[in-house]
């Protein structure tokens, strides 16, 4: 039986790759692949409003810096779904998207969500047809056998973009897993970035441009927010429109921030350099821990934005709550772009220093 360590956290992504890396490699810190990315998934599109990508495409290239292939099966039928038992059958452990609705488990989402949850799958028994299960996330933490059968409906009734992920090596080339330069033009690019990659954030909105527009559009963002469906009876697939999206944006840009934070503070402890200090404030009270602790601040207010946008989206404006909490918004996003500076700014001294 495999013995897999018990990354719990707040994002079900972050957490059951955390748990499906240590189930395969048991040997690499989980924050040094995962937190090793400060993508914010971000795009503008042609009309210039913002949309946001699907987490796993950064993730899978911070796997891949560090020799690893995060590879991502979709399943839409019962033969896609057998491969994945393929899989456990021969010892490997998987990770799977599943629709929400059918894990009994899961009782956040049972019978009244089709959204993805991801959990972790290992210890495959033929004799009992049973599966270990690991759900890390913190809502509910689950570890226990399940039988298969129960499986195939979260994995193959619907179309909610079901999948089964594993971890593999990459076949050729070198991991390039220390590589400041980048996280801090992820950060702090000039550029707007585009789907052809040529913004200086790569191929997505760096940090600070994402900032600046919420800042520059926020009336607009707050009404398509306020927009967004409220849920649909009898566990009916939910509308995933503009409003919930950026919602959604926003939360798995506070988490990849979260675990940057969680990466950069495990380099300082390792004495790694461009971790330590923004410059000029060596020796200054309260920045011993930057830039991580200004990533983790940026983090955290990202997370009262978005969390007052959702509450502004669905209170009347005349709610006298209305314009004290919308007052909040700016001095927010204020110092998320600032902590957002100063850490790349700390990120990128080093190799201003070798030049």
């Amino acid at each position: 039986m495999t013995q897999t360590a018990r990354f719990t956290d707040s994002s079900c992504y972050h957490a059951a790759l955390a748990t499906l890396l240590n189930a395969t490699e048991p040997d690499t810190d989980p924050f040094s692949v995962l937190g090793n990315n400060a993508a914010t998934a971000a795009r503008l599109t042609a009309g210039g409003e913002l949309t946001f990508s699907d987490p796993l495409e950064p993730l899978t290239s911070a796997f891949t810096r560090h020799g690893y292939r995060l590879t991502h099966h979709p399943v839409r039928t019962e033969a896609d779904w057998r491969q994945a038992l393929d899989t456990l059958r021969s010892g490997r452990a998987v990770a799977v998207a599943a629709d929400a609705y059918h894990l009994e488990h899961y009782w956040v989402g049972f019978r009244t969500s089709h959204a993805l949850h991801v959990v972790v799958l290992e210890d495959f028994d033929a004799a009992t047809a049973t599966v270990r299960l690991v759900d890390p996330g913190e809502a509910v933490f689950h570890d226990g056998r399940i039988p298969v059968a129960r499986l195939t409906p979260a994995m193959c009734e619907g179309d909610a973009g079901q999948a089964w992920m594993e971890i593999l090596p990459l076949d050729t080339g070198q991991p390039d897993a220390d590589a400041l330069p980048d996280l801090a033009r992820q950060l702090s690019g000039d550029g707007i970035g585009d789907a052809d990659g040529d913004g200086d954030g790569g191929p997505w909105l760096s940090g600070t441009a994402l900032i600046r527009h919420l800042q520059l559009h926020l009336d607009t963002y707050l009404a398509v927010v306020g927009s967004r469906p409220r849920g649909s009876a009898g566990g009916a697939q939910q509308d995933w429109g503009p409003g919930p999206r950026l919602l959604l944006g926003l939360w798995w840009y506070h988490h990849t921030l979260r675990w940057l934070a969680g990466h950069l503070r495990n380099r300082t402890t390792d004495h790694a350099p461009g971790t330590g200090h923004a410059p000029g404030t060596a020796g200054v009270p309260g920045t011993e821990d930057a830039p991580a602790e200004t990533v983790e601040q940026a983090s955290r207010d990202l997370l009262v934005v978005r969390n007052l946008m959702m509450r502004l989206g669905a209170m009347d404006e005349h709610d006298e709550r209305f314009a004290r909490f919308r007052a909040q918004l700016h001095p927010r996003l204020d110092t998320t772009l600032r902590n957002l500076e100063s850490a790349a700014a700390a990120l990128t001294a080093p190799a201003k220093e070798q030049q």
